[in-house]
């Protein structure tokens, strides 16, 4: 007999996957799809890759999307849904994978997500059986959904790089590279150019491929594979070559609709924009109407990106008189875009709190302490959380207070804020989580279940995609 798993086992199931590792690699969940009926060939996606930005870009492309798809159903008499597909999550593993509830995107009941992971399970496990990692569990999971939910248009976010990440299997109409930047290195290679051709492996003949990316190696290697697999290249910013054409940039009425902080949100509601207006089908004529557009973008919510939040939780209500900024800036890249909003907003006192995970790139991920009168280090709430006196010894970070436990930590840096004071935490979004389920009083699962750390096995290097596997 056939156990079925509640969501609490579900959790526990998970969670025992995570010493797999990250295993790159299609084989393994193409065998497992193709025993579930392929449940990624019965909907359409918009399918997007980068290092950073990328869930920003999701979350305004399946926003409008819904808003799109309401008044799609007002026009066509039946309900349209949508699907969203993200990682990691903040709070619950339920927050990856989304879809329309009552004309909202809401994030997946514990029951329906643990009983699509039993039927990925139950497939896996048949014989001759198929050893799943964590991340390809859930994108199974994720695409099975999505299927018997009937999505009529599905966003869904890579994981890690592209080309052997376990969502290539998606049936993209357009697919999306917000940024390239230093990140996963052991995984993805140690330049900017070798990232690029991992992030590229998502391309598809004949499909748009919309890109962002300031680096010139990067942007090379970029608009090469577009061209060997023939697909057409939109990048920003452009520089006049054949073949390429320039993004749409997003208009002022448009840019003054966005609700999340910082000025690289404008090139991710431009790629969000530009990868929805190549969507066919009956949703078309709403995922390009301005009204629709600027609607979907002031209705955008993504916790975490350089977000404000007020203390409402009994516990700290003594500093809800301070601004508390928290942003997932966990690589170079991020700190800049952080660090830039910083210095463009008006000047408070600052407080910092910043915590990483072991292995990240640390060189460059201090510019947002510039301005800092305090700054407090600690150790994000993982098992691969860097300890806060290791992170106190590089150059870089020598100016920070290490406290390891990161809830001491953050009642030394709230009470170290003044009133009316501005309070940022930024890194590990480990961290981020658990600070803001803490101020928030926000629900987390009974289980920390997060994507599994360094490899176990190291990537194959970058081949060109085999067609058998690859839509």
């Amino acid at each position: 007999a056939v156990t079925r798993l509640d969501y609490s086992q579900t959790l526990r199931y998970l969670a025992a996957l995570s010493p797999l590792g990250i295993q790159p690699g299609l084989e393994r969940i193409a065998e497992v799809l193709r025993r579930l009926d392929s449940p990624e060939k019965r909907f359409p996606a918009v399918h997007i890759a980068g290092t950073n930005g990328k869930g920003s870009t999701a979350a305004y492309a399946a926003t409008i999307a819904q808003v799109a798809a309401r008044r799609a159903e007002t026009s066509h008499g039946r309900p349209f849904t949508i699907g969203l597909y993200t990682s990691p999550h903040l709070h619950r593993l339920t927050e990856r994978i989304q879809f329309s509830q009552s004309g909202q995107l809401g994030e997946c009941p514990p029951d329906r997500l643990a009983e699509a992971v039993c039927a990925v399970r139950d497939a896996a496990e048949s014989a001759p059986s198929v050893s799943l990692t964590f991340f390809e569990v859930l994108t199974a999971a994720a695409l099975l959904l999505f299927a018997r939910s009937h999505v009529d248009l599905a966003i869904i976010e890579t994981g890690l790089g592209g080309r052997l990440d376990a969502t290539r299997l998606c049936c993209a109409q357009a697919t999306v590279v917000t940024s390239i930047g230093l990140d996963h290195m052991d995984w993805l290679g140690p330049t900017l150019s070798d990232i690029a051709a991992e992030k590229a492996g998502i391309f598809r003949k004949n499909v748009p491929a919309l890109c962002s990316c300031l680096d010139e190696s990067a942007r090379l290697v970029l608009s090469q594979h577009a061209r060997r697999v023939g697909a057409p290249l939109w990048l920003h910013p452009f520089h006049d070559e054949p073949e390429i054409q320039p993004l749409p940039p997003l208009t002022d009425q448009l840019a003054q609709a966005l609700p999340l902080l910082g000025t690289h949100q404008h090139g991710n509601a431009a790629l969000a924009i530009a990868a929805l207006s190549h969507v066919a089908g009956p949703l078309h004529p709403f995922l390009t109407d301005p009204e629709i557009l600027r609607e979907g973008l002031l209705q955008t919510r993504w916790p975490g990106r350089i977000e404000r939040i007020s203390a409402t939780a009994k516990r700290y209500l003594d500093f809800a008189d301070r601004e508390i900024l928290i942003d997932a800036a966990h690589n170079p890249e991020g700190a800049a875009a952080l660090a830039s909003w910083l210095m463009s907003t008006e000047k408070r006192p600052l407080t910092v709190l910043c915590g990483v995970v072991i292995g990240k790139l640390t060189t460059g991920m201090a510019e947002p302490l510039r301005d800092a009168a305090s700054v407090v280090l600690c150790k994000p709430p993982t098992p691969r959380g860097l300890s806060a006196t290791d992170l106190a010894r590089q150059p870089e970070f020598g100016v920070g207070e290490p406290i390891e436990d990161w809830q001491a930590a953050l009642l030394t840096a709230l009470q170290r804020t003044p009133p009316g004071g501005r309070l940022l935490v930024y890194g590990s979004i480990f961290l981020i989580g658990a600070v803001r389920a803490a101020l928030l009083d926000e629900s987390t699962d009974e289980l920390l279940v997060q994507d599994p750390g360094r490899p176990t096995t190291p990537p194959a290097a970058p081949q060109p995609p085999t067609p058998a596997v690859l839509p």
